[in-house]
Formats: structure tokens, sequence, C-alpha cells
């Protein structure tokens, strides 16, 4: 069974689908991040002790590769309090999207076993 490329008309019917699945992968970082926040600190702690060396390596990063001008901009984006928090909900969020990614994925293998 071959199958054919969506039209424009069904890739737009994806889209509100798209976009829920993002914000439900939003409001999942959101909620995880406040559960880790208000009842496990430590372990919150942890893993921004973890991720402070790669933050420590994007500002040797800067410092070596950026010119002058921009550098101490970067730099102020990525403070010590900011960098491991925000490299943390993006590996939160990464994670957040490879389960709803894998669940929607296994459901969509299922549907289609199933016909």
């Amino acid at each position: 069974m071959r199958e054919h490329k969506p039209t424009l008309g069904r890739r737009l019917a994806r889209l509100p689908l798209r976009v829920l699945g993002f914000v439900f992968v939003v409001l999942l970082v959101w909620i995880t991040y406040v559960y880790l926040y208000a009842y496990q600190p430590d372990f919150l702690g942890w893993c921004f002790e973890l991720l402070r060396p790669v933050t420590i390596l994007l500002f040797q990063w800067i410092d070596s590769w950026l010119p002058e001008t921009v550098k101490y901009k970067v730099s102020a984006g990525l403070t010590d309090e900011l960098g491991p928090r925000a490299l943390f909900l993006l590996v939160l969020g990464g994670l957040g999207e490879l389960v709803v990614m894998s669940i929607v994925g296994g459901l969509r293998g299922l549907v289609r076993a199933l016909r």
C-alpha cells in the first residue's frame, strides 16, 4: 500500500493539533517545574549543579569565540542563576516533547494496526 503525500488542506487541518500538542508540552514542563520547585528542591538543586559545568563551558565559548561588542551582552543573558535554570528547562522541554510525541506515535501506530 502506497502512502499519499499530504495535501495542503490536510496539513492545515493538522495545525490545530500541533498547536495543542505544543501547549500541552508547555503546560507539562510548567507543572513539572512547579512540582520540583515546591516539593523536590533538593533534586532541582542537584540538577542545577549537574548543569553548572555546561554553563561554565558556554561562558568559556562566549569569551573565546564572540567579538568584544557582543560578548558582554550574551554573558549578561547567561548569568549563574539563569544559565542552569534555562538549560534545565530546555532539557525538561525536550523530554516532555519526546514523551508526548512517543505517545502520539504509539497511538497512531495502534490506530493504523487496528484498521
